[in-house]
């Protein structure tokens, strides 16, 4: 069972996760799922260390959300870790992620799932997103989570792959060996160009499409994902077929 100490990192939920107690300007408190340093000294510190965006994409994305009355905002944060800590070791969509990384990965008892490098850049550009337009009729755009294509266009989710292409791509934004950044501001200038429909929701839905499209012509995001896989492949749950 998760919550008892282990051997090593995924074994006990403490080791990684940690809720977090934020005060917003309007005097509201709102709290959130964090992943947090590993003490080095822990067995395979290094799975969620050289991996903290990886696991607070899982985290935030796969796991059952917190209602505003999960907890009361008066208690100590201290004493609130430990019913999170067990709300997350039963959450039945995070929970069976960590067990299948740690079988995948840290165990290595079953065999990788394979993924094409189409598959990866199909979740990828879906972070380049046009969110709005705005009453001027400019696009509004940005690269992100939460805002993202993904739900709305994948039947199927692939948790792990989301989490690497995320990685990837906010490690690399500004890495001038990929001018990712640049190519999406060009990308969104280049659509400017075409009259993409009347109606707001039409033109906003085209000009969304002709992005991903743009996004997925890019050789520099593609060299940047699989970069960002040969570096890290040891300890991603899934084997890259380019």
């Amino acid at each position: 069972m998760l919550t008892s100490m282990g051997q090593e990192v995924l074994e006990d939920y403490n080791n990684f996760l940690a809720l977090e107690k934020v005060e917003l300007s309007s005097g509201k408190v709102r709290f959130l799922k964090t992943v947090k340093e590993v003490d080095s000294n822990i067995k395979g510190s290094e799975y969620i260390n050289k991996h903290r965006l990886f696991w607070e994409y899982l985290v935030v994305n796969f796991s059952e959300p917190l209602q505003e009355n999960t907890f009361d905002p008066n208690t100590e944060i201290s004493l609130l870790q430990n019913n999170f800590l067990s709300m997350m070791v039963t959450d039945t969509i995070f929970s069976p992620l960590v067990e299948r990384y740690s079988s995948q990965v840290v165990k290595r008892n079953s065999i990788k799932d394979t993924i094409s490098i189409d598959q990866v850049l199909n979740v990828a550009v879906k972070f380049f997103s046009i969110e709005k337009i705005t009453p001027e009729g400019d696009y509004s755009a940005r690269i992100c989570v939460g805002l993202n294509g993904i739900k709305n266009t994948e039947a199927v989710r692939m948790p792990f792959v989301e989490a690497f292409a995320f990685y990837a791509i906010m490690k690399n934004l500004r890495n001038e060996q990929y001018n990712v950044y640049t190519y999406f501001i060009n990308a969104i200038k280049g659509i400017y160009k075409l009259n993409l429909g009347i109606d707001k929701e039409e033109r906003l839905l085209r000009a969304q499409g002709a992005l991903f499209i743009q996004m997925l012509q890019s050789d520099r995001l593609m060299e940047l994902l699989v970069d960002e896989y040969q570096k890290n492949k040891d300890i991603l749950p899934f084997a890259l077929s380019l």
